[in-house]
């Protein structure tokens, strides 16, 4: 299937179409857009769920004092933040984005922040990260993987950039086991996130910027199968954990070898 021209399509425009360069520029579109308003909507739709999701991020990830942190699909620099707490003075997280407007928001809200020298933010692809082999410590992402064009093709690049004996964190969306909570789940994001989306909306938008998020959870697979992709991209001692029910779910795993401490990758 051949690519779209976004500016040229705009109403048009709808996930399933195009190549996968294709759905790389439409996420980037609606992220972009919707970057001003990314944390107020995040606390709506998620009934105030999103701090206990993070609180339960921050104790599962192993993220340690001196640890050089990638959070791959930064968003609004909330998990970098949190990493930036957990690393301390001496470590280091970076941010990586393909929205503009996502970055722009993750500067504003560091700027004079005493965490401010911990963090640094760059725009690039998840699925060509532009550092060399082994250059982090920990990778953490949430709320990217069903974003990406390839979802195999993203976990080996956060493999890539990984330590020997580094550690891997994802929080991502997920498919609850039990029918009795995936029935209203599935219902709740089909009818009422576009609906609470509408407000999120700026007069003249082509996009519907929440209407993506239901149309999403058919790229993620289930915890189980995603446990599988993480091994497969050559991640061991792969676990998870489900929360509130399941809806969410966070993975953990680790790149085989001996992690050493303080050694830098080469320049």
């Amino acid at each position: 299937m051949a690519g779209f021209d976004r500016e040229q399509r705009g109403a048009e425009l709808t996930p399933g179409e195009g190549s996968r360069s294709g759905k790389q520029a439409y996420v980037e579109a609606i992220f972009d857009r919707i970057a001003p308003r990314y944390d107020r909507m995040n606390r709506l739709m998620t009934l105030g769920l999103w701090w206990y999701w993070q609180w339960s991020f921050r104790r599962l990830a192993g993220i340690r004092p001196g640890d050089r942190v990638l959070d791959v699909g930064c968003g609004t620099a909330e998990l970098s933040l949190l990493a930036a707490r957990e690393t301390g003075p001496g470590g280091r997280v970076t941010g990586v984005d393909i929205a503009e407007g996502m970055l722009r928001v993750c500067r504003q809200k560091i700027a004079g922040s005493p965490l401010a020298g911990r963090l640094e933010f760059l725009r690039a692809d998840a699925q060509a990260l532009p550092f060399p082999d082994g250059s982090f410590d920990v990778v953490v992402s949430g709320f990217m993987l069903r974003n990406v064009a390839s979802l195999d093709r993203a976990l080996g690049e956060m493999a890539r950039v990984l330590r020997p004996g580094g550690r891997v964190a994802v929080l991502e969306l997920t498919h609850p086991p039990s029918r009795w909570v995936a029935a209203p789940y599935l219902a709740y994001f089909r009818h009422v996130v576009p609906w609470l989306g509408r407000w999120a909306r700026r007069e003249g938008d082509p996009l519907p910027p929440y209407a993506w998020l239901p149309e999403s959870l058919r790229e993620i697979p289930p915890a189980p199968e995603l446990a599988r992709r993480l091994e497969r991209a050559g991640f061991s001692r792969v676990a998870y954990r489900y929360l509130s029910a399941g809806v969410v779910a966070v993975h953990t795993g680790e790149k085989p070898g001996r992690r050493e401490r303080g050694a830098r990758p080469p320049a």
